[in-house]
């Protein structure tokens, strides 16, 4: 499998963050819906302001859990690296505690892509590797919105630690 491990002090992100439960499947849908919200509402758009290509997730906006939703209710938010500057009305500061991460490019079109990675992630990198999931926290970093390219490009970032 094609990783990389980087390890990251705190930092932060400009985030439209809310509260998902209803179990994993339900937060699922909930979660593409608040994506298509955030794209209708212009929430995409605010946040595209705060892209830098030089911080730490390029060009790119990300999606990020919180909480593992395996284990019930869990934090999602959607939102760019923040290196300062005045904050949007509806968006927060969020602080990402500094973490060693497992990060896994991917190349496809989504979600069959998305969910075909993180299938290997769990039974082919986990089971193998000298790393485990920690505290359940998981970036999902989005350089474009053309999901449904055969190229598109993302990668998935797990917080880990040696087993």
């Amino acid at each position: 499998m094609d990783y990389r491990i980087e390890k990251r002090e705190e930092f932060e992100v400009i985030a439209k963050r809310a509260r998902y439960g209803g179990g994993q499947e339900i937060s699922q849908k909930n979660i593409h819906a608040t994506w298509a919200a955030c794209g209708a509402d212009g929430t995409i758009d605010t946040l595209c302001r705060y892209v830098n290509p030089e911080n730490i997730f390029g060009g790119a906006i990300v999606g990020i859990c919180f909480d593992n939703p395996t284990e019930g209710d869990f934090d999602y938010a959607i939102g760019a690296a923040y290196s300062g500057g005045d904050v949007a009305t509806g968006l927060t500061i969020e602080k990402v505690p500094a973490n060693t991460w497992a990060v896994f490019p991917c190349t496809g079109k989504m979600p069959e892509a998305f969910q075909d990675l993180y299938r290997k992630i769990y039974t082919e990198f986990f089971p193998t590797s000298k790393y485990q999931p920690a505290g359940g926290m998981c970036i999902e970093v989005y350089p474009s919105d053309e999901i449904h390219d055969d190229n598109f490009h993302f990668e998935i970032w797990l917080s880990v630690e040696e087993k």
